[in-house]
């Protein structure tokens, strides 16, 4: 195995090229109008350990998409001309953002010694972050309720889960129903490539647990309540399309309680990673699923935007590392519907 450079060598890097401030000289600038503290740990880490009073909570994932002002997720607040003190953990997260920032031509970023850790340890304020963040405040009302007639904590927060994900049933795909007679919505997708992973099992790769699967195609379009669909074709670029729904994640997953908030949040991760045989599975029926539905109404779509079978070959490659069955009969289909006019050459 070759060697590589360690975390800690490249957080000493940043550290000889950024400003790292003192608990102490942090905690004297914590509630001046110039000065803003910029929580950049998970969402979880929030809800366990609280965080800094008026800190703004911009996960380092997203940071660099909120900093940036022609990112479509640019925060206005990090651009406002104050200080910037970023925080994690423990201070190493925040050093290498600090210095991420500070390459994007930020000059009024710092990190903080010791992170959130040593913020606690040396007695400064502290506050709670709030499990539900986000503007709907229905899955609140419901816990609440729920409450109220005896029924607290997890068994609450997992029904008010379940009441949120019917907004699922209101995203509307491009996709169009087999009669055409309208456009599908999330969730009778997320149904479809249920029952198509059941009954397409025999194709599956070696080793995939079916199980595991289903629960991928249920859950990953949830984030599409808050962040919308993508369009294939629509020219999103991934890097925007993953900046919007891993906002979403936080706050959808984060409505439940532990350990299932991780489970659900790490099974969507996997599902877009697309590495495992599960999830390359799970990503193969969700390419299928529009395909077969675009072929068997005649192409409308894809003629409506002028789509070339390149373009769709492209899509469809995926299916191939999972199931190469599948990808001989879409590449038969494909020749087909130019044949027939469905796609352009």
């Amino acid at each position: 195995m070759s060697v590589i450079k360690s975390a800690a060598e490249l957080v000493a890097e940043a550290r000889a090229e950024i400003e790292t401030l003192s608990i102490e000289k942090a905690g004297g600038l914590h509630g001046q109008s110039d000065v803003l503290f910029v929580d950049i740990r998970d969402v979880r880490e929030l809800e366990k350990e609280g965080t800094i009073p008026g800190a703004l909570h911009a996960p380092r994932g997203l940071l660099e998409f909120w900093v940036d002002p022609k990112s479509t997720y640019h925060r206005t607040e990090l651009s406002s001309g104050k200080k910037l003190v970023l925080f994690c953990a423990a201070g190493w997260r925040s050093a290498l953002a600090a210095k991420a920032l500070q390459d994007m031509g930020l000059n009024n970023v710092c990190d903080m010694e010791g992170g959130f850790e040593a913020w606690k340890k040396a007695g400064h304020a502290t506050g709670n972050h709030g499990r539900k963040p986000g503007p709907d405040s229905r899955a609140s009302d419901i816990v609440q309720t729920l409450s109220e007639l005896g029924h607290k904590g997890r068994l609450a927060e997992q029904i008010a889960f379940v009441l949120e994900i019917d907004k699922l049933k209101q995203v509307l795909r491009q996709t169009p129903l087999i009669d055409y007679s309208r456009k599908e919505n999330d969730a009778e997708h997320s149904w479809q490539l249920a029952m198509m992973a059941l009954v397409l099992s025999e194709y599956a790769p070696a080793r995939t647990d079916l199980m595991r699967a289903l629960k991928m195609v249920l859950i990953h379009d949830i984030v599409e309540i808050d962040a919308g669909d993508s369009p294939a074709y629509s020219g999103v670029t991934k890097a925007d399309q993953f900046a919007r729904e891993s906002i979403a994640a936080d706050r959808l997953f984060g409505l439940l309680p532990e350990p299932l908030a991780r489970d659900f949040r790490a099974l969507w991760e996997e599902f877009e990673e697309q590495e495992t045989p599960d999830s390359l599975f799970a990503r193969a029926m969700d390419r299928l699923q529009p395909f077969l539905h675009n072929y068997f109404t005649s192409g409308k779509m894809w003629i409506e935007h002028k789509i070339h079978a390149g373009q769709v070959r492209q899509r469809m490659a995926i299916i191939g590392k999972s199931t190469p069955q599948l990808l001989e009969l879409v590449e038969d289909l494909i020749t087909d519907a130019v044949a027939k006019g469905f796609l352009r050459p």
